[in-house]
């Protein structure tokens, strides 16, 4: 998040950025153990182990992200293939990364199988720090 953050920052130096979660030292992982510890229920996408609590077949997914779609959620899966069917090309949003069709877009229906991509870690443990910050919160 820290790049991200940075990346912001040199797009558009003259705005102003409140970024508390950051400047505390919290990741995802931990806001959502405090959430849990304080009761309340994770949203359904982060229960089923994926990365983000996107709407299921949100198109801006990456492709370890659809597949993961397309092993849980097949019947929207197929939903999105057959609305590229109708609409065509304009509807592709998903690029070769490599190759000889290097950048291209593609259908869905016609993607090779791979690796599904749920869980991602935020490579952060603050445990002790969390659980100060929890308790002054929560």
């Amino acid at each position: 998040m820290l790049d991200r953050l940075e990346d912001f920052h040199e797009r558009n130096p003259d705005r102003p950025v409140v970024a508390p979660l950051i400047e505390a030292g919290l990741c995802k992982a931990d806001c959502k153990a405090m959430l849990e510890r304080a009761g309340s229920e994770l949203p359904m996408m982060y229960r089923l182990g994926y990365d983000n609590a996107n709407c299921i077949g949100c198109v801006r997914g990456g492709e370890g992200y659809w597949r993961a779609i397309r092993e849980d959620f097949p019947a929207q899966f197929e939903a999105i293939c057959q609305l590229q069917d109708e609409i065509g090309e304009g509807s592709w949003f998903l690029r070769y990364r490599s190759g000889p069709h290097a950048g291209q877009r593609f259908p869905m229906r016609n993607w090779p199988a791979g690796t599904a991509r749920r869980i991602g870690l935020c490579g952060v443990t603050r445990q002790r720090e969390t659980n100060e910050y929890s308790r002054q919160r929560i």
